[in-house]
């Protein structure tokens, strides 16, 4: 499948692939049905649509895991660039 024709099957219908694979919507026909066993890990894709789903979804995934990374890399740095308070004051 071409980039082109994975961007269009997304815009047009990744809510409808989304609720499918989240159970927010029951499957109606078997070509759903099959989907959803699909999204599962349960069969191998074979339509255009079950392969863009996935595809969509293996790289939501990546690109979660490079922003969780990127939070986590940061968080680090600012942590080492505080400046560290200063003692308490001495009571005498």
């Amino acid at each position: 499948m071409d980039e082109a024709r994975f961007a269009e099957l997304i815009r047009r219908h990744l809510a409808f692939y989304r609720a499918l694979a989240e159970g927010r919507r029951a499957p109606t026909t078997p070509a759903q049905e099959r989907f959803v066993r699909v999204a599962r890990g349960e069969a191998a894709p074979m339509t255009e649509h079950e392969r863009a789903f996935l595809l969509w979804r293996a790289r939501a995934e990546r690109t979660a895991k490079a922003l969780d990374a990127e939070v986590r890399r940061e968080a680090r740095l600012r942590l080492k660039r505080a400046p560290t308070p200063p003692p308490p004051p001495r009571r005498r």
